[in-house]
């Protein structure tokens, strides 16, 4: 039996064909930009994929065929993070995805992936970065990471912190970024809600969240964002929107650090020589600050071995 379809069908299909592509790059009279067809081709070949004959079918039930999806924990202006249970080992994990009300969000989307394709260059015990990148029923593009319940945002509303527990929150956060840098990337927005843990052991702290992380040498304005970072904790060669290096990572380390620093249950001249390093990390000169973060570390262990 010949595989080949016949002239009339091929006819058939090279004329929806080319009505398909009119209706991708058009909008009416008007051309569409290159993002926004390529982000329709990819909702059509989504669909072809699924081989649903529908654009906005929803396929029920588990997420991949394998999470169950148990709660919604956090939602931003684009995306949302989800807790999940894996169907057959029981295992909790995090779900980032963009809003429902996003899904057609050309920058909003790229980010998302940007994110993904980061995370697979970091695999560090102080960074949590996407394991997996999934595709929702209704082609939103998903990251699958690994659920950690708490913050070190939260961890600060419960209590002060002893000098061992800030020097350990330094070393980990140091360690991690080190890794983050030695990647070529520069997350950009360290702050305390973005560094998580196990909710029991500060050891476990991970940083989180590289929505807005670049590449060493960018700047936010390359990918279409007009500001990015936080105040209170963007270096301030973030917030003039200049390229970046690890340094501005290291600005925010330092901030954190100064806060944590604020409210001690130890005696206030045992801080001291953290202090001081909390100041030059978030020294406003980048030049004043260490030129890496392994550098930092080694002056964190300094410390640590003359305590």
């Amino acid at each position: 039996m010949s595989s080949e379809l016949p002239p009339d069908d091929l006819e058939a299909i090279a004329t929806c064909f080319a009505a398909l592509w009119q209706a991708l790059s058009r909008s009416g009279a008007e051309p569409r930009t290159p993002a926004e067809t390529r982000l329709l081709a990819d909702r059509v070949r989504d669909a072809l994929d699924r081989r649903l004959d529908r654009l906005d079918a929803v396929e029920p039930g588990f997420i991949a065929n394998s999470f169950a999806l148990e709660a919604m924990v956090h939602e931003g202006a684009l995306t949302q993070i989800h807790r999940l249970r894996h169907r057959d080992l029981g295992t909790r994990h995090a779900l980032k995805t963009l809003r429902p009300d996003q899904a057609d969000n050309v920058v909003a989307r790229d980010l998302l992936l940007r994110e993904a394709g980061f995370g697979a260059r970091l695999r560090h015990r102080h960074v949590a970065a996407a394991t997996a990148a999934l595709r929702l029923a209704d082609g939103r593009p998903a990251l699958l990471m690994d659920w950690l319940p708490s913050s070190l945002s939260e961890r600060m509303r419960k209590a002060s912190f002893r000098r061992d527990e800030v020097a350990g929150i330094a070393a980990a956060l140091l360690s991690g970024l080190e890794a983050v840098h030695a990647a070529g990337l520069v997350h950009a927005d360290l702050a305390p809600d973005n560094l998580l843990y196990d909710g029991k052991d500060l050891a476990t702290l991970r940083i989180a969240d590289f929505g807005i992380a670049l590449e060493a040498g960018r700047r936010h304005g390359d990918v279409d964002l007009a500001k990015a970072g936080r105040d209170g904790f963007s270096a301030p060669e973030q917030q003039a929107g200049e390229p970046l290096d690890g340094r501005a990572d290291l600005y925010a380390c330092g901030r954190i650090l100064r806060l944590l620093l604020e409210d001690r249950a130890d005696p206030p001249q045992a801080e001291e020589p953290l202090r001081k390093l909390a100041g030059q990390l978030a020294c406003l000169d980048r030049d004043e600050r260490p030129s890496s973060a392994g550098i930092a570390l080694a002056m964190l262990h300094g410390i640590q071995k003359a305590s």
